[in-house]
């Protein structure tokens, strides 16, 4: 059976009512998948569901919506403030934090960290490639860049963190993960002590680790959205 590709769109998606995708996922659709006029595709986005599509024109990047194949429907999933690592790293924990579901991803700067900003427009790429991939219907949301203090500072009341450490007399994450918690993984040099006793003396926020063994950023981060999943959905 041969693979019939997705591609997220922004607008509603209507019946028989052409809708144009991108150059790039057309190019993907005729130049790398050799589909051609009158083959399928499929676009979708959180707002009409997913629907079969045939290509109509590949000069001007024209899709006909046929078929509704997935309903709309409510998706849930955690948040992440990721402090920023290097690049190629940070694409493939975004990648793969999208594929299990993340909803949103607040990229902080932190003490240790190296780097300072990223390339949002790459990165949102990253994120819908990802959901693309995975029958998500919803995209992420991608927040702008923020020191670590001003993220706090900007929580609404009440809003619990979860922060990774390395300290083994932490609890273990798995006994702290909580729904609506707000997930905090450091740079490649950990927290530093001063960020340390900043969340100690945040009322609401768990310090946990876990295990022996030191993951890195993007490990901690994927190993704690799939302890998410397997606990809430």
């Amino acid at each position: 059976m041969r693979h019939i590709p997705r591609f997220f769109v922004e607008n509603e998606i209507l019946p028989g009512d052409d809708t144009q995708i991108s150059s790039e996922q057309m190019f993907h659709a005729n130049k790398v998948l050799r589909l051609k006029e009158n083959d399928c595709v499929r676009i979708f986005n959180n707002i009409s569901g997913e629907w079969d599509c045939a290509i109509k024109n590949v000069k001007k990047n024209l899709v006909t919506p046929q078929k509704l194949i997935q309903e709309p429907r409510v998706e849930i999933g955690p948040s992440i403030a990721c402090s920023l690592i290097n690049p190629n790293k940070f694409s493939i924990m975004i990648e793969k934090i999208t594929e299990l579901g993340v909803q949103n991803i607040y990229p902080i700067v932190t003490d240790y960290t190296q780097y300072k900003t990223i390339n949002k427009q790459k990165v949102n790429q990253v994120i819908v490639q990802a959901c693309e991939q995975s029958r998500r219907l919803t995209v992420p949301k991608l927040h702008e860049v923020v020191k670590l203090e001003d993220f706090l500072n900007n929580l609404s009341e009440n809003q619990k963190i979860l922060v990774g450490v390395e300290k083994e007399h932490a609890t273990k994450m798995a006994h702290c993960v909580k729904k609506d918690a707000i997930f905090i993984v450091g740079p490649e040099g950990g927290f530093s002590d001063r960020e340390i006793r900043v969340f100690e003396d945040f009322a609401e926020a768990d310090l946990a680790y876990f295990g022996r063994n030191i993951l890195r950023s993007e490990t901690a981060a994927i190993a704690f959205i799939s302890l998410w999943v397997a606990k809430y959905l």
